[in-house]
């Protein structure tokens, strides 16, 4: 019998095509649409999908009833450019080196977009943050169109006649005052005396409002869902890969005085809250330092409420591209991924932002993958993931074979951990690494340099996860273990008292030096874009030798 599907581009799907009819095989061999939403700087135990006892997203909440849902979803990096680059690469921090703000990706590390594209599919994206939209790091590297929001002039999409403001902006963003803001814009992620600057209190409102660092959520969900209209509407062929990035929980913070009243109902009456508040958005030094002077409990209660609000207003922004893509009938040829790069400090361990330190607060983040024909719907999985994996499971969905350091896509993709936890890689690690980003420490050396000894913020910090343990090590040295099972805030150091645990704590210590040895490894490979080569190395040769990577 002549096998009705002769096109494949998943081996998964070869079973499941056998048995259908020519319209289902059309149908299946067309490749997904992709859309990779990140939601920056949130907490997954803020989300009512991960049991916070607020109702702070229905929306996803909804979503999730029909996806995979990822319980212990671990970020790689602590902040924005380490976490996005290990997500565009499929490599950890170590390995892709992508960890300061003056970095950028070694042009021999293929990334996501650039992947994607070579397989035919046309990649856009828009994107909120200026750490990946303006900044040169190597990260836009692939995209046919990019559109960033976060910026003086923001990139307005063309779709269909430029009327009004749009044309407005169009002819700001391509004019000469977008040619002088943006190498501005750049400096600042490079020199310590402009970042200072833009810390002190009277210029956080201009950049912050003017120059626009927090993007307009508003306003790129419209355009991508007008986008997604217009790809649709012109019958086109080309499977579309769509990066999304959000700054609404991100500070500072300024929710809408309707979603204020609703989730901070004393603000309006409580001036001392108004003015902390409006103080704290100001003092944008404040956002990344360890917590010095430590908050007050209704100062904290602020922060809190507010970072909520603002969870929840992002939550009801989505619904609308949601229920388009619904209702017009693309979610069912879509892999719709929903992830952070990071969460988010507010006083938590003696930290805030997100800059030096690795607790849940900030590695452990949401990913829901809603791709009902490799993900399965309402399915929980309970055991730790790197979110590094996502490059994986969409070069999975898309039918592209990738290998990289001896794992193939369908490996290290993340249907293997839908599947069950027996499914697992061997060899797999969940770590997450702090590389402590230098231009905020030269901040604190003009600032606070008494507290850069303090909280150790030089110090490279690592953490690994396995079933329920988490151990961390400060400068290579073990700190801190936790079952985060039975204490996912990280409030009882088990180090204090390791009765029972003591194997678990040396296996983890040995785990995590295979980890460092291995990714050391990889990343001399990454630089020189070549097959790795250790025989200048004698001490790496050893050490891969006696873990049994090489002979």
């Amino acid at each position: 019998m002549v096998n009705p599907c002769p096109i494949r581009y998943n081996k998964k799907r070869e079973t499941i095509l056998d048995h259908t009819g020519e319209e289902d095989c059309l149908r299946m061999n067309r490749k997904p649409n992709i859309i990779l939403l990140v939601l920056d700087t949130h907490r997954a135990e803020r989300m009512s999908l991960y049991g916070y006892h607020k109702n702070t997203t229905p929306v996803l909440d909804s979503l999730a009833q029909t996806a995979t849902v990822f319980d212990w979803a671990i970020a790689p990096g602590q902040w924005t450019i380490p976490s996005h680059a290990s997500m565009f690469t499929g490599l950890y921090p170590t390995v892709h080196q992508t960890n300061q703000s003056y970095a950028s990706l070694p042009e021999s590390t293929p990334t996501l977009a650039e992947i994607l594209r070579k397989g035919g599919y046309k990649t856009v994206g828009f994107c909120n943050n200026p750490l990946v939209g303006v900044l040169e790091n190597g990260l836009r590297r692939g995209f046919d169109q990019f559109y960033n929001y976060g910026t003086t002039f923001p990139d307005v999409p063309k779709i269909g006649k430029d009327r009004g403001l749009r044309k407005l902006q169009r002819i700001l963003t391509d004019g000469l005052l977008k040619k002088i803001s943006t190498p501005i814009e750049r400096q600042f992620g490079r020199s310590p005396l402009l970042l200072k600057l833009a810390t002190l209190p009277v210029f956080v409102p201009l950049w912050a409002r003017v120059i626009s660092f927090k993007g307009n959520t508003t306003q790129s969900l419209q355009d991508i869902t007008d986008y997604l209209r217009y790809h649709h509407n012109s019958s086109s062929d080309q499977p579309l890969f769509v990066f999304v990035n959000m700054m609404e929980t991100h500070l500072p913070y300024h929710p809408p005085p309707k979603v204020m009243d609703h989730w901070v109902p004393y603000f309006k009456r409580d001036r001392e809250a108004r003015e902390f508040l409006r103080t704290f958005n100001t003092q944008s030094y404040r956002w990344m330092a360890p917590v010095t002077e430590p908050l007050t409990d209704w100062q904290h209660q602020v922060l809190v409420d507010t970072y909520d609000a603002e969870v929840a207003y992002q939550d009801r922004l989505l619904r609308k591209t949601f229920r388009y893509l619904k209702r017009s009938g693309q979610l069912e040829n879509t892999m719709l991924i929903v992830v952070s790069d990071h969460g988010e400090s507010h006083g938590d361990h003696n930290f805030m932002g997100h800059a030096f330190s690795i607790y849940n607060e900030l590695v452990r983040v949401p990913l829901i993958i809603h791709y009902p024909e490799m993900y399965p719907k309402d399915r929980r999985v309970t055991h730790p993931v790197s979110t590094r994996r996502v490059f994986h499971a969409i070069l999975e969905a898309a039918g592209i074979e990738h290998d990289a350091y001896g794992n193939t896509v369908e490996e290290l993709s993340l249907a293997r951990s839908a599947a069950g936890s027996d499914q697992e890689p061997d060899g797999e690690y969940v770590v997450s690494e702090a590389y402590p980003p230098l231009n905020f420490i030269n901040v604190m050396e003009m600032s606070t340099p008494e507290a850069i000894d303090k909280f150790r913020v030089r110090m490279m910090r690592r953490a690994i996860y396995e079933d329920s343990s988490k151990l961390m090590m400060v400068d290579e040295r073990t700190d801190e273990f936790f079952d985060v099972n039975s204490d996912p805030l990280e409030l009882d150091n088990l180090l204090d008292s390791p009765q029972g645990y003591e194997n678990k704590i040396l296996q983890l210590e040995h785990k995590i030096e295979d980890f460092v040895t291995l990714m050391e490894a990889h990343r001399s490979g990454t630089v020189s874009g070549e097959r790795l080569d250790y025989s200048d190395n004698p001490e790496i040769l050893e050490r891969l030798r006696g873990l049994g990577y090489i002979e």
